[in-house]
């Protein structure tokens, strides 16, 4: 990784103008890593702007420059230097895989996904941390660069939500170590907690209410799967994304293999799957529907319906999906 740490402060160096590109649905591992290199490559008095094609949610603006979010597609034709993607496995999980390229421009992907898709002309990957805010958190302690309050929370934020506050199968013994270490450089932790675990929307808990009802169990398979309809969540225009958490919590209180939850959305169906078992590699399965993710923790959105059998949810796929 040092070789890759160097390179990429060499092309820091070397530009002046950054656009960092999260992913849809953001997350905060994507919002925090980038607003974390962000604010270093300011500090060095070049410019950073900050794009995702999905609004940021509200309880993220806690963290200092969420609030400088652009959903314009259009900003990747402004004369940027280098375009960073964080988090991102494949570029049409930014929604700008028919975007083009301004001529010149070097990309740079900084990720602890598998590879996918390789669109980047520099790949800053690990696959063995956590999340990758741990991947710029070591690159800030290869160059010796100052880590700030706001730069330590933001890089919290990403680990303790992408581990489930260190509870799952992503947590190792390195990112509990670095949560500490971000922790004594002044992370705001009980902010963090408010703000990602304390702050869950009433009517985002009666929804997870009606996924509770319609729990299914397929013993043979191991697997307990729900779903959540279109029209359950419709009328509840703020909430961007009502199944979000809900997998994790059903993998750390169920006894199951594998947990999937479905989320019925305008554009097709969102799955989130999760496994605390070390023989079982979720991302395989999310990858029969076009998705991806980690061997614990993987999601995809495919074209389809939402079919109900007696054991368990399914999506049946569109004909062209098939």
């Amino acid at each position: 990784m040092f070789i890759l740490f160097n390179h990429l402060l060499n092309e820091i160096n070397r530009r002046d103008k950054f656009l960092f590109v999260c992913h849809r649905n953001p997350d905060p591992d994507t919002v925090g890593s980038a607003l974390a290199l962000g604010t270093f490559i300011e500090s060095l008095g070049k410019k950073a702007d900050y794009f995702c094609i999905d609004k940021i949610p509200n309880n993220f603006l806690f963290l200092k420059n969420a609030d400088c979010f652009s959903g314009d597609a259009v900003m990747f034709l402004n004369n940027y230097d280098a375009v960073i993607f964080v988090d991102c496995a494949e570029m049409s999980r930014c929604g700008v895989q028919n975007v083009p390229r301004k001529e010149g421009q070097i990309w740079i992907s900084v990720d602890h996904h598998l590879l996918r898709e390789n669109f980047a002309d520099i790949e800053v990957r690990d696959q063995r941390a956590s999340a990758t805010a741990e991947i710029i958190y070591k690159f800030f302690l290869h160059i010796g660069a100052k880590i700030n309050c706001d730069m330590a929370t933001a890089l919290l934020s990403g680990i303790l939500i992408d581990t489930s506050f260190l509870s799952n199968a992503a947590a190792s013994n390195e990112s509990i170590r670095i949560s500490g270490e971000l922790s004594s450089l002044g992370a705001d932790y009980r902010c963090i907690v408010r703000a990602f675990y304390m702050n869950k929307n009433p009517k985002m808990l009666k929804l997870w209410g009606l996924a509770l009802s319609r729990l299914k169990y397929n013993e043979e398979k191991g697997m307990a799967t729900t779903a959540l309809f279109l029209e359950d969540v419709e009328e509840c225009v703020e909430l961007d994304d009502a199944s979000s958490g809900l997998s994790s919590f059903l993998s750390a209180t169920l006894k199951y293999n594998i947990i999937m939850v479905f989320e019925g959305k305008k554009d097709g169906i969102k799955g989130s799957l999760r496994t605390v078992k070390d023989d079982i590699n979720v991302a395989k399965l999310a990858a029969e529907y076009g998705g991806g993710g980690h061997a614990k923790a993987a999601g995809f959105l495919c074209a389809g319906k939402l079919i109900e059998t007696e054991n368990e949810w399914i999506v049946e796929k569109n004909e062209q999906e098939a």
